[in-house]
């Protein structure tokens, strides 16, 4: 978008050296400076307030960002404690260390909320983990909606059941439609 200053009515060649010059003529120049003054200022905080920082995070307010070749970015790491039913806001990053301590009997359940705008797809990887060495169980929930599983890897009908000490448990969620409908596939157990 190009600036709106206007530069080219402030009359550089006045006043003229040597001879009497109207007064007019300087009250017009100085209220064309001014006028540019101004309108840079404006569009000076406009910048300001709408360009993304290179000093700070940036909220781009789920505005599409197109045409973008991203090289070495990275994705935000976030842990969450996960006891008895536990929401997981998918706002605060997409790669998600679950540790869970509700121990069995008890069912640790993960709800995934606030998922991506409408017309977007939500993508989340959770690493779950166990705080000690005692059998956990764990499952998924929706408030509203229908979680489809893969059913080679993984039967959501009954409860995860996490009985390797030391394990991380990886599952891949994504969602095209805020949550409604939610897609999980469970990775594999890792182990060292």
């Amino acid at each position: 978008m190009a600036s709106s200053i206007n530069f080219a009515n402030i009359d550089e060649t006045y006043p003229v050296a040597g001879q009497d010059n109207d007064s007019q003529g300087f009250r017009d120049n100085f209220q064309n400076i001014k006028n540019g003054l101004s309108t840079a200022s404006s569009e000076i905080t406009t910048l300001q307030e709408q360009s993304p920082s290179l000093l700070t995070d940036n909220d781009f307010n789920d505005k599409v960002i197109s045409k973008a070749i991203l090289k070495d970015t990275a994705t935000q790491v976030v842990t969450d404690t996960i006891s008895g039913e536990t929401n997981v806001d998918f706002t605060s990053g997409h790669y998600r260390i679950c540790i869970v301590d509700g121990e069995k009997p008890g069912v640790n359940t993960i709800v995934v909320t606030n998922w991506s705008p409408a017309s977007s797809l939500t993508h989340m990887i959770l690493d779950v983990r166990s705080n000690n060495t005692n059998q956990k169980l764990l499952n998924f929930s929706t408030p509203s909606g229908t979680i489809y599983t893969d059913s080679s890897n993984l039967d959501l009908s009954s409860n995860f059941d996490m009985t390797t000490t030391g394990a991380r448990y990886f599952f891949e969620l994504w969602s095209p439609t805020q949550g409604q409908d939610i897609f999980i596939r469970y990775l594999g157990e890792f182990t060292t």
